[in-house]
């Protein structure tokens, strides 16, 4: 019986101890410590160190934007090389789907697009950041390309509206 519980207690301990080295080694490479996961003093933002280090304040998820007046953009748009690709939102683009990219809007900001030529609409929802090419303003998925009618065009004025 004595030497049954030295065994156990022998091998428990090293046991522990690798479980915490790998779980302290583990949020280390990940760079979580615990004091990240904690929202910063009373002063500071509400969002955790953590957050603000896994997404900058380019892409950090806020509460959607107040419906706004209607402005003029210029519209780019992406389908088939982004497509399946992650999106500053996580999940993969789909160029079938109603999404498009902003620079500033928050994430999840539902959008109407529509085109000042001929007058077709599409709504969709800010997923992704960029464009990045200057003098663009957005960059749309092909589904909504096609709805406003610019496919062949590649680039187009647009008016937007935050809903």
């Amino acid at each position: 019986m004595e030497t049954v519980r030295l065994l156990t207690t022998r091998t428990a301990w090293p046991a522990l101890v690798l479980c915490a080295l790998a779980i302290g080694g583990a949020m280390l490479w990940l760079g979580d410590t615990p004091a990240d996961l904690l929202p910063g003093p009373a002063g500071e933002s509400s969002v955790s160190r953590l957050e603000q280090r896994r997404f900058p304040a380019a892409v950090r998820p806020r509460l959607p934007a107040p419906a706004a007046a209607a402005a003029e953009v210029i519209a780019s748009w992406y389908g088939a090389w982004h497509h399946n690709k992650p999106t500053a939102t996580g999940e993969p683009f789909d160029m079938y789907k109603n999404t498009l990219a902003h620079r500033t809007l928050p994430l999840g900001t539902r959008v109407r697009l529509v085109n000042l030529d001929n007058g077709r609409s599409a709504e969709g929802i800010v997923n992704d950041r960029g464009p990045y090419i200057k003098g663009r303003d957005v960059d749309v998925s092909y589904a909504m390309a096609r709805q406003l009618g610019f496919v062949e065009q590649g680039i187009m004025k647009l008016s937007m509206e935050t809903m």
